[in-house]
């Protein structure tokens, strides 16, 4: 039974690699059309947590688009992709 399981992963664990060369690769967008979700702390050392902001939405007119950032009261945080605007609606990542 312990045969058939490791035949079936590693069966599995090569199919993966062969649809991942085929070209397939997660959509990539700009940075200046994602919205992002910080979680930002009192420190370097990031010991001392802060809180978490997220970016407020999408702005802008006609082709001039645009993410509307919020305040991040800290230089130290890291940053998640939250959503990207598409044509001004924002659409999940």
């Amino acid at each position: 039974m312990l045969r058939k399981i490791q035949s079936v992963a590693v069966v599995a664990a090569v199919a993966f690699a062969a649809v991942g060369s085929m070209g397939m690769k997660v959509q990539e967008y700009s940075p200046e059309d994602t919205g992002y979700t910080y979680e930002w702390y009192y420190d370097a050392a990031k010991t001392q947590y802060g809180g978490t902001v997220v970016d407020r939405g999408c702005g802008g007119w006609g082709e001039h688009r645009y993410v509307l950032r919020s305040y991040v009261p800290s230089g130290y945080y890291d940053a998640y992709p939250a959503f990207y605007c598409d044509g001004g609606y924002m659409e999940p990542i």
